[in-house]
């Protein structure tokens, strides 16, 4: 894997403190409102800092997609797919986005799941 760590985590530093801000000026609440779910497989999450591990939790994709979608979409059987762990956030940006969507390409596993999940809210 090939991901700068120390950058990762400044960067979801500065990506919590422009979401608060936001979250304070509109002033409503994360769990009332957030528009996107990004969901990383463990072997990312385990390199987060300790006190942003601590805002993901774990995620099982197989209660997200049915047996036959993970099927098709991660080519194994729901109880093979890999640990993932999911955060919620409110309005990511769309160089945000793009950060995550980078990330995911940098992850370089055998694992099913070897990318970075994004849900939307309706």
């Amino acid at each position: 894997m090939k991901i700068d760590i120390d950058k990762l985590n400044k960067w979801l530093k500065n990506l919590n403190s422009r979401e608060k801000e936001d979250l304070n000026k509109a002033q409503l609440i994360k769990e009332e409102v957030w528009t996107e779910e990004v969901i990383i497989p463990e072997i990312i999450f385990e390199k987060l800092n300790p006190l942003e591990k601590e805002t993901w939790e774990l995620c099982k994709v197989e209660d997200i997609y049915g047996p036959n979608d993970v099927m098709e979409i991660f080519g194994v059987l729901p109880d093979k797919l890999n640990k993932c762990f999911s955060k919620k956030f409110y309005k990511l940006t769309k160089k945000e986005l793009e950060e995550w969507e980078k990330i995911g390409k940098k992850i370089d596993t055998k694992l099913p799941i070897n990318d970075i999940l994004i849900l939307y809210t309706q």
